[in-house]
Formats: C-alpha cells, sequence, structure tokens
C-alpha cells in the first residue's frame, strides 16, 4: 500500500525532468538561433558599412572634380545618401557609441555638409575655393576610414578577426581555442588614429560657428550667484524667496543655476542663467486634472504672464493643448516683421490656470537688435513663383533660422491647396529663392507645423 504514493511521485518527478529537459533542450535552441540571428546581422551591417563608406569616400573624391554645377548638386546628394546608409549601418553594429564617435561623427559631418552644398552649388554656379579645400579633406579622411575599414573585412575572411564579440568572449570563458582580435578593440584603434576633421564653416549644424555661439541676449552682462539666481527664480514664480533651494549647476552651452522649489501645490525646477540671470526655462510637475479654462482664457492668460515678467514686443503664434496644458509660442516682431528665432513657449495648466512650463532658450539664444535689410524681391515678384495650385490667405514678413544658426529675411505666404491643406512658404526677400516650407497641422488641440 506504501509502495503505490512513492511510485507515483518517482513517475512524476521522472516526467518533470523530462519536461523540462525538453523545454532546456528548446530553451538552447532558441538561444542559439537568436546567437546565429544576431551573428548575421552584424555581420550584414558591417559589410553595408564597409560598402556604404567606399562609396562616400569615392564620391567625395569625384566631387572635387566636377565643374558642372547640375552634376556637382547631383553628386552631393548622392554623398548624403551614402553618409545616411552609413549612419543606418552604424546604429546596427553592437559597439558602445564611445567605440565609433569619431566614425560617427565624421560620417554625419560629411553626410551634412554635402547636402548643404547640394542645395548651394546650383545658385552660385560653382564650388569656391574653400568649399573645394573641404571637400579635398573630406575625401581624404573618407579614404583613410575605407582602408580600415577593408582592411578589418580581409582580416575577418581569414579568421584573423571576430565580429562576434559575444560568442568569441563566451568560447574563451569555457576554455576553447584562442580566439581571433575583437572588431571592437580593431574599430578602437581606428578611432584612436582617426585623422583630423576639417573645420567646416557653412549653413548647418555641423558648422564651426554653431560650436562657438554664444547667447546673443546675454552679451557683455556679467554673472550673477546662486544667491541672486534663487531670489530671480522666486521672483519669476512669484513665491516667497524661502520657498526656493539650490539644487545645483549644469554646464553646457549656456551655463545655468538650477532652483527648485514650490508652487501652488507642484514642484518646480527653474533654470537661470549664471551670465545675466535670465531665466531660461522652467519645468512644473504635477498632475492636471479637468479643465476649467477654456484655450482663449489660457491664451489671455499666457498673454499676461508675458507682459507680467516685462518681456515687451512678443506676440502670439501657435498653440496646441496636450495633457491638458495649453502651449503658447511667441515670437518677438520688430518693425512688424516677425522673429522667429527669438522664440519663448509658456505652458499653462488649464485646470487651475497656473503656469506649468516656460521655455526661453530659443529668445535668450538669438535675440539681439536686429537691422531689418532692405526688401529687394516684391511681394507681388515672391508670390509669382509659388506653385499655381495654393492660394494665398495671408502675407508678412519674417526672419527665419536656418539648421546653421544663421537667419534669413523672407516673404512668408499662408497658402491653402486645392484639398484644404494650408502651408507656410518661405521666400528669401533678397534673392528671391524658396527657402523653406511648413506644413501647418490643424485640430481641435490647435496648430503644429512640420
Amino acid at each position: 500500500m506504501k509502495k503505490r504514493p512513492a511510485i507515483r511521485i518517482i513517475t512524476f518527478l521522472s516526467a518533470a525532468l523530462v519536461v523540462a529537459g525538453v523545454f532546456a533542450i528548446r530553451g538552447t535552441r532558441k538561444a542559439n538561433a537568436l546567437g546565429l540571428y544576431a551573428k548575421a546581422s552584424t555581420e550584414r551591417a558591417f559589410d553595408e558599412l564597409v560598402t556604404s563608406v567606399s562609396e562616400l569616400s569615392n564620391d567625395l573624391e569625384k566631387s572635387v572634380y566636377i565643374s558642372d554645377p547640375a552634376l556637382s548638386g547631383a553628386l552631393c546628394t548622392q554623398i548624403f545618401g551614402r553618409a545616411m546608409t552609413a549612419q543606418t549601418a552604424l546604429e546596427s553594429l553592437p559597439y558602445a557609441s564611445q567605440e565609433l564617435e569619431q566614425t560617427a561623427s565624421f560620417v554625419a559631418k560629411a553626410g551634412d555638409y554635402a547636402n548643404a552644398l547640394a542645395r548651394n552649388v546650383g545658385r552660385s554656379g560653382g564650388y569656391s575655393d574653400e568649399e573645394l579645400q573641404n571637400l579635398q579633406s573630406l575625401a581624404d579622411t573618407a579614404s583613410v576610414m575605407k582602408l580600415n575599414l577593408q582592411d578589418m573585412q580581409s582580416r575577418m575572411a581569414l579568421g584573423q578577426l571576430s565580429l562576434d564579440e559575444v560568442y568569441a568572449r563566451t568560447s574563451a570563458a569555457e576554455g576553447g581555442e584562442d580566439q581571433p582580435p575583437l572588431a571592437g578593440e580593431a574599430f578602437q584603434t581606428i578611432e584612436q588614429e582617426f585623422p583630423e576633421l576639417p573645420t567646416l564653416i557653412y549653413d548647418g549644424p555641423f558648422s564651426a560657428t554653431m560650436a562657438s555661439r554664444e547667447a546673443l541676449y546675454l552679451e557683455g552682462r556679467e554673472e550673477i550667484d546662486e544667491e541672486a539666481a534663487l531670489k530671480k527664480a522666486a521672483k519669476f514664480l512669484d513665491v516667497a524667496a524661502s520657498e526656493m533651494r539650490s539644487a545645483g549647476e549644469c554646464g553646457g552651452d549656456v551655463p545655468c543655476w538650477i532652483c527648485a522649489g514650490r508652487m501652488g501645490g507642484g514642484e518646480y525646477t527653474v533654470y537661470v542663467t549664471k551670465q545675466g540671470g535670465e531665466i531660461w526655462s522652467v519645468i512644473g510637475s504635477r498632475p492636471v486634472g479637468e479643465a476649467v479654462y477654456t484655450v482663449e482664457q489660457g491664451l489671455g492668460i499666457a498673454g499676461d504672464l508675458i507682459r507680467g515678467w516685462g518681456l515687451k514686443g512678443l506676440e502670439e503664434s501657435y498653440h496646441t493643448v496636450s495633457g491638458g496644458v495649453l502651449l503658447v509660442n511667441f515670437e518677438h516682431s520688430e518693425q512688424g516683421v516677425r522673429c522667429y528665432p527669438d522664440l519663448i513657449k509658456v505652458g499653462v495648466a488649464l485646470d487651475t490656470g497656473a503656469l506649468m512650463s516656460y521655455d526661453a532658450k530659443g529668445y535668450i539664444t538669438a535675440h539681439t537688435k536686429r537691422t531689418i535689410p532692405e526688401t529687394a524681391v516684391s511681394e507681388e515678384k515672391a508670390q509669382a513663383g509659388l506653385a499655381k495650385t495654393l492660394s494665398v490667405q495671408d502675407h508678412a514678413m519674417a526672419i527665419i533660422p536656418t539648421e546653421g544658426g544663421q537667419e534669413r529675411y523672407c516673404h512668408e505666404f499662408l497658402c491653402q491647396a486645392e484639398d484644404g491643406d494650408r502651408y507656410l512658404m518661405y521666400v528669401n526677400a533678397q534673392t528671391g529663392d524658396q527657402e523653406k516650407i511648413l506644413i501647418l497641422l490643424e485640430d481641435e488641440t490647435g496648430t503644429l507645423t512640420v
């Protein structure tokens, strides 16, 4: 009688072991399959990187010797495409960003510079001496990259270099045969010996002028200490100074003091610029309840806040509602010209009407006393160059920012297409070139531009 329970237990345990063994085998097979897939994906990404960098190098070399503007523009567009492909391949490799920092930086800069040249070479009729010199430097660097990557590829084919780092380390740890050097180590060597990148000055995000750009609104201003920053933050939030406390400091292009405090039941973080003591940004943190104020009332509150802070010459631009918070964009207006670089964003909670966010980065970076240039291209002539399928609904003069931190004086046309979609078209008021087009996304939450 007593043997049967024991037999059942043994039977159940045996069955459990068999099931566990089956799952273990399946798990191992699945892990091996995933490992093979990861290995194949890495190899494919590396091959794509070698191919795209080789093509990038060849195209850059060709670009130095082309004199026809149309062909130059087409080749620069092709270089941009090669760089984008190389960037995608780099992002697919299983290495830390610092291991490929120089390589990724070069690919991004070369692509963006070529993209900028593609836009301008047709207008200028060819490259300037400086642009040719930059292309030659980029071509030389790309050539070195190509040779290094092709050398890595050859060593992998001969079994002298391992791209599969995880497999190599696991095998070595388990006492396997000596593994070849890892690709990550080879990349580190390439990074350490990377040629010095040329200094590029152009209208783009990687221009040397962007790296050295200072906040125009703070020029010539004295630095403030932490105590003064706390007082500035308290005044801005309209709370007692005792409600604010220091939360450290931050560096970057515009170093700031970080102040923290409470207002209306919420926690707020206020960034105050060390130079000049201006409010750089404010971030509020609290749950926002059901809306009590309408959007129109919220717009009025945001405008009152702007005026209460003593900010003049700002006009409401576009707004949107998200999560119960109305976000309003204000741009500076000078002599009737909309200055879009001088942007301030104000967030108002529609449940209480309290401030939820403030962002003056654009205003502090770009605002200065401007001299509005002469309008060389008339409104009529600028409008004549627009697509015939667009009907113009409104016109204004505007200063718009470029990706390289420069500014363009433009005609701004609010247009509507035949399907009802609306666009903002910007035509350079001095050259007549079309500088930018923005799509207006309009719904019940407000308006966004993309």
